[in-house]
């Protein structure tokens, strides 16, 4: 039975597709329903043949890669942060497959609040029935004391260092939730032999990747490589981090936003690694900050090292045509035709994305040379350097 006293047990429950659930009474990651076999339901969109060879605007549902529709399991644990000492609570999906599975850790959009770990579960759903592990991170409201204390990490001075925020525009959002995402590395050891020793999957620490929307790409970027200005006297602040080996930024801030910047010829994303994949668009306003626009959120990718590891998917749907919670996944649904086809093809290229890059699939790879996402997307640019 796992001790370790940086976890707190919640409850586990089981969800899939068609709302069924059952209640587990454990300590680790475990599932339940089936015993971990594949849910036996029809993948949604994509085709058997290879990637390429029927996809066209008179059928686009051939143009999706495929999706696997796993059954999935969510668990709920709490973790110290040794750096701070928060406490994070967490909420995993797990897909029902023998482990080692590997991992996608999601950082939920704006700035400091409670039951962040429950945002974004339609991205947590995706791609954890595609096989992967996805922790949310609940990104709790910093006190006096754990702001000071993540001010000290970064090197910013006493005197300078702001008081804690929920303002999603103050550098102490990248610079918080990229220690909390931190957090989580430093205890998936943890969380994976708790789940072996219950008879759960184990969770492959070499393959992980990041993830987040709008205010949680921040931290993302910055495990990557990217660099904010925080303060006056401090220096630069990045914390990249090896074990990420790819990361996806839905909506990320461009210069003169949450600590990043771009001084003509210097600029917070030069310094990132790859792979990533960004998505924005000329759609991806928010009414309360309207000068934010979709070309400025683009910077944070075009200012990425040119070494082909870096991937765009950009609506040029006009604004009022979906909106910022549109790269939340939040539009699959839409009444608007070519918004629906979009989050469709947002929803394929981040999956494909994913198995390229962090399982290492080859025909997911090859999907991501084809045009399928430009065909299914409607009027996008879809590009890689």
């Amino acid at each position: 039975m796992m001790r370790n006293l940086d976890l707190v047990d919640d409850t586990e429950r089981t969800v899939d597709r068609m709302k069924r659930r059952c209640v587990v009474w454990v300590l680790a990651f475990a599932a339940c329903g089936d015993g971990g076999g594949q849910k036996p339901d029809a993948p949604t969109g994509g085709s058997d043949a290879p990637p390429g060879d029927v996809c066209s605007a008179s059928d686009l549902d051939a143009c999706e890669y495929p999706l696997q529709n796993l059954t999935t399991t969510q668990r709920r644990v709490t973790i110290m942060d040794q750096s701070t000492g928060r406490q994070l609570p967490l909420l995993a999906r797990i897909p029902a497959l023998p482990g080692p599975l590997p991992v996608f850790i999601w950082s939920a959009g704006g700035g400091f609040y409670d039951n962040a770990e429950d945002q974004s579960a339609v991205w947590g759903e995706t791609i954890a029935r595609q096989g992967y592990v996805v922790i949310h991170i609940g990104h709790v409201p910093l006190t006096l004391q754990t702001g000071s204390t993540i001010c000290q990490l970064a090197q910013i001075p006493t005197n300078e260092c702001m008081p804690p925020s929920g303002d999603e525009d103050s550098y102490v959002v990248a610079v918080g939730k990229a220690y909390d995402e931190k957090a989580v590395l430093d205890k998936l050891q943890v969380l994976s032999d708790g789940s072996v020793s219950m008879g759960g999957p184990a969770l492959d620490l070499g393959k992980v990747a990041v993830g987040g929307w709008s205010g949680g790409s921040r931290g993302p970027q910055i495990l990557m490589g990217a660099r904010i200005d925080t303060t006056a006297s401090a220096p630069r602040f990045t914390l990249e981090d090896a074990r990420v080996k790819a990361v996806v930024e839905m909506s990320p801030a461009g210069p003169t936003y949450g600590g990043f910047f771009d001084t003509g010829t210097n600029d917070s994303w030069r310094t990132m690694r790859g792979p990533t994949l960004v998505s924005t668009g000329t759609n991806d306003v928010k009414p309360d900050k309207p000068a934010l626009t979709g070309a400025i959120r683009r910077i944070a990718y075009t200012k990425q090292p040119a070494d082909g590891t870096h991937r765009l998917l950009y609506s040029n749907l006009p604004v009022g045509r979906g909106g910022h919670g549109t790269f939340n996944l939040g539009d699959l649904d839409s009444t608007d035709p070519e918004v629906a086809r979009f989050s469709r093809a947002l929803r394929s290229a981040v999956v494909a994305f994913l198995d390229a890059n962090v399982k290492g699939k080859a025909e997911a790879a090859a999907y991501l040379t084809t045009d399928n996402v430009k065909i299914l997307a409607g009027d996008v640019d879809w590009e890689k350097h």
